[in-house]
């Protein structure tokens, strides 16, 4: 295969990745509508007329916006999976360097005999602990590499903390997981949620439970946000408006998420850290909120830390304490949503 073919055949992977060059304006040559455009070696003529026949910018590959003139239903579809395709792109290295990992630490864990299932339910959080750490340096060198900041492309900003509104997110994200627990605990087994009680039974049924706490306090709130929230929220919404942003972010967040069991308790997460990361335009926010919806499963895996012995029961094992947890936390949640609006309030 010739140099040329194999550039153009692979070279949506460039743009997958936010590789696409925009040229400055001491690059890019005057064009005017009397003098056409020059085929170039890195511009092969058939992208040049799709660019020019669809109305898309060079400087802005992918948007509703640079389009001239109406679009068929074909043309939307293609603009929609593009920009999906694109925002994704931090999504698809998460998901790959984390599948290298498991492998690797399937290899090396001396449990083949066991199989891989046993393996991902009791022993894989090393190996997903490390792929977070990796994946985080993996954008931060991309962003170096592009010339820009990786902090401002994950809309993480760490100056002018408002503390009170850190506190407010961990406990309406704690308060919040606590009522949609009791509910989908109290909820009829049936229908998907017939498994339920299996499905957290193996949650907490694991060896590394010490890893199992730190991973759900602090690791996975952070890759989750700067990924979901950050990277592929941001580049959606400078190409889409906000609720179809927000609501295809959310979708994609919660379907990955696996069993259909956590989807509604997954989507609604997303969608309140998404509205809130929006308003505020950081998401250190949306971490803490998110850390705060994994407050339970820390604190059952801490019980189970310290009394191995009950890691096969229930900590909550009657519906009245069921009840009353799920109250305190929907009252938890109410009034850290209220004094969060009267704050903002007070401050306009």
């Amino acid at each position: 295969m010739s140099k040329r073919r194999r550039r153009i055949r692979f070279a949506w992977l460039d743009y997958l990745f936010d590789e696409q060059h925009e040229p400055t304006q001491a690059e890019a040559p005057e064009v005017t509508e009397e003098q056409p455009v020059q085929q170039t070696e890195e511009t092969p003529s058939r992208f040049r007329r799709k660019k020019k026949r669809e109305g898309i910018s060079d400087t802005d590959p992918v948007s509703f916006r640079t389009v001239t003139g109406p679009i068929t239903a074909q043309q939307a579809v293609y603009f929609a999976v593009r920009d999906v395709l694109y925002a994704m792109g931090p999504i698809f290295t998460y998901i790959g360097i984390t599948m290298v990992c498991i492998l690797v630490g399937f290899l090396l864990s001396g449990r083949m005999m066991y199989g891989l299932n046993n393996y991902l339910s009791e022993r894989s959080n090393l190996a997903a602990a490390v792929a977070v750490v990796l994946t985080l340096r993996y954008l931060y060198r991309k962003s170096r590499k592009r010339g820009s900041v990786f902090f401002e492309d994950a809309s993480l900003y760490l100056k002018d903390i408002q503390w009170h509104k850190v506190a407010l997110g961990f406990l309406f994200g704690a308060g919040t997981a606590l009522f949609l627990s009791a509910a989908l605990t109290l909820i009829p087994k049936v229908w998907v949620f017939a498994s339920y009680d299996t499905h957290v039974g193996k949650m907490y049924q694991r060896a590394d439970i010490l890893l199992s706490i730190i991973e759900s306090a602090l690791l996975t709130p952070l890759v989750e946000e700067i990924i979901f929230r950050g990277y592929m929220l941001n580049r959606l919404l400078r190409r889409w408006p906000e609720l179809p942003a927000l609501i295809v972010t959310t979708l994609v967040f919660s379907a990955l998420h696996g069993s259909a069991i956590w989807f509604i308790y997954v989507f609604v997460m997303g969608w309140l850290i998404g509205r809130l990361s929006i308003r505020e335009g950081n998401i250190l926010y949306g971490i803490c909120v998110h850390a705060g919806f994994n407050l339970p499963s820390v604190v059952q895996w801490f019980t189970y830390f310290l009394h191995p012995e009950l890691q096969l029961t229930d900590v909550v094992t009657s519906t009245f304490q069921t009840i009353l947890l799920g109250m305190i936390g929907g009252v938890a949640a109410a009034l850290s949503f209220l004094i969060y609006k009267r704050k903002e309030r007070n401050a306009l």
